[in-house]
């Protein structure tokens, strides 16, 4: 057998060894595969991805799927691998509510996600628990997205949200 030969030989059964590794180790090569197969794993979705946020070590996936709002977390493994992420289903909206939301910590990354369902709030606030005041917006479709990082030594979660309209008047307000 010639040396081109033993070398596409090789390709391809390194190749298939790759495709094999990355079937079976739950890895990815890109972030939305994981995110994908992260919601096929627990038969939710296919949610549509509405916004992709960056975090250190991962990024966080805002969509929708039906009634539901998701926010999953899928992590950077490796160098140039991707892991399945956390919450890929989300809550389920609540369209009584002027705005519905959730929130979730992992290793000091903290995110509060929610809908709008009111057309008046033009502005979403929250306060943490240190004082520090987060303003969204510009919203991406109905949905919003806060990100924060702490170090959990004090005043970690947030201490109330609140929805705004054009004039500033509260619309929407809730104590944590």
């Amino acid at each position: 057998m010639s040396r081109g030969k033993k070398l596409l030989r090789n390709m391809i059964v390194l190749g298939l060894l790759l495709y094999v590794f990355l079937n079976r180790s739950s890895l990815y090569l890109n972030p939305l595969s994981a995110h994908e197969d992260s919601e096929r794993s627990i038969h939710y979705g296919p949610s549509e991805v509405v916004h992709i946020e960056n975090f250190e070590g991962g990024k966080y996936v805002l969509g929708k799927y039906d009634k539901w709002v998701s926010c999953n977390m899928v992590s950077k493994v490796f160098f140039f691998l991707w892991g399945f992420g956390s919450d890929p289903t989300g809550f389920e909206n609540d369209q009584t509510k002027a705005v519905d939301y959730t929130w979730a910590a992992i290793n000091h990354n903290f995110k509060l996600y929610g809908i709008i369902n009111d057309d008046r709030v033009k502005k979403i606030e929250i306060t943490l628990g240190n004082g520090k005041v987060l303003i969204q917006t510009d919203f991406y479709d109905d949905l919003f997205l806060f990100t924060w990082r702490d170090t959990l030594d004090e005043d970690w979660n947030f201490k109330n949200i609140r929805g705004y309209d054009a004039n500033n008047n509260i619309i929407f307000e809730e104590e944590y």
